[in-house]
């Protein structure tokens, strides 16, 4: 287990590396100048020096790009341009949001799809079963933007039963919060569940081909009890890479949810950072989703450990 969690610490300061550098040298490829953006197309000559000597944009790239690397290293990612602050203040003030979209949107797909997948291995043959299947497809095929669009015009416009947009902190004033969480949750839950459900259906018609359960079978074990305590716990491993990649990448993926609804999060602030060249925060922002990428995959590995004993014995 030490080895494991080792092992993706290289692999995270590998990452971080190659990513960072990467973004660096590719942002300032792109055309444009951040200081004429901020300053506008009238500023001067003078004014747009002056910008450039206070944004660090002075000098041979690669002096740049070592005194970047520099300040990473003591934990000084830079200030934001557009907004003035320090690079790491600006994610900690947007992650919440995102975070609480990713973690409940994915824990409800998760439970939603081991309750579906569950009542279709144990009755096979029942309505569920037969269309689950054509369900997670249409489900999976819907695009998110036009569901979110579909969600606020008939459920907040038509009805009235939610806000159309907005967001409160879940911890500092829920009986606001949650109905402003509802639609945008509902909306992640639909495509992830039908993800989800499509992966675990397969990984279980694979499990059911295997020969130890017919061993089970000829020792008297009732089918339920082989759906429950075999076939479904022996599905599992898919299912959780799946569950952490899609978390991971919910994390800066979910900016076309959050700009719907209006939601101050870490997809929406990267949007703007963009739109601003705002190469400190668009480095920090990035940088920070593939630290992400690296520990929920060490999460992952962890959880094999738990869910089947031959990964923990290796």
């Amino acid at each position: 287990m030490l080895l494991v969690v080792l092992r993706r610490l290289r692999d995270l300061v590998v990452v971080l590396a190659v990513v960072g550098t990467f973004l660096f040298f590719l942002l300032r490829s792109i055309p444009g100048d951040p200081a004429q953006v901020l300053l506008g197309l009238k500023a001067s000559p003078e004014q747009l020096a002056r910008l450039h000597e206070e944004l660090g944009l002075t000098g041979p790239l690669y002096e740049q790009y070592f005194h970047w690397v520099g300040n990473v290293l003591t934990g000084d990612f830079g200030t934001s341009i557009k907004y003035q602050a320090p690079v790491l203040d600006m994610i900690a003030g947007h992650i919440a949001p995102t975070l609480t979209l990713a973690i409940a949107s994915t824990v409800i797909s998760f439970l939603l799809t081991v309750l579906v997948i569950s009542w279709v291995t144990v009755s096979p043959h029942s309505w569920v079963a037969r269309g689950v299947n054509r369900v997670a497809q249409f489900g999976l095929a819907l695009p998110e933007f036009w569901l979110a669009l579909l969600a606020v015009y008939v459920f907040a416009l038509a009805l009235g039963w939610f806000p159309t947009s907005g967001y409160t902190p879940l911890f500092t004033d829920p009986v606001t919060s949650v109905p402003q969480l509802v639609l945008p949750i509902a909306v992640l839950v639909v495509g992830q569940t039908a993800f989800f459900t499509i992966t675990m259906e397969e990984s279980v018609l694979g499990e059911l081909t295997q020969l130890y359960l017919r061993t089970a079978r000829a020792k008297g074990v009732t089918e339920r009890r082989i759906a429950l305590r075999h076939v479904l716990p022996n599905s599992m491993l898919p299912v959780l890479t799946t569950v952490g990649l899609n978390f991971a990448s919910l994390i800066g993926g979910v900016v076309v949810i959050e700009s719907i609804f209006v939601i101050p999060g870490l997809g929406t602030m990267l949007l703007g950072a963009v739109y601003a060249r705002d190469f400190p925060l668009i480095q920090g922002g990035v940088m920070f989703i593939a630290f992400l990428f690296v520990v929920v995959n060490l999460l992952v590995d962890l959880a094999y450990s738990l869910v089947d004993p031959k990964v923990r014995v290796s």
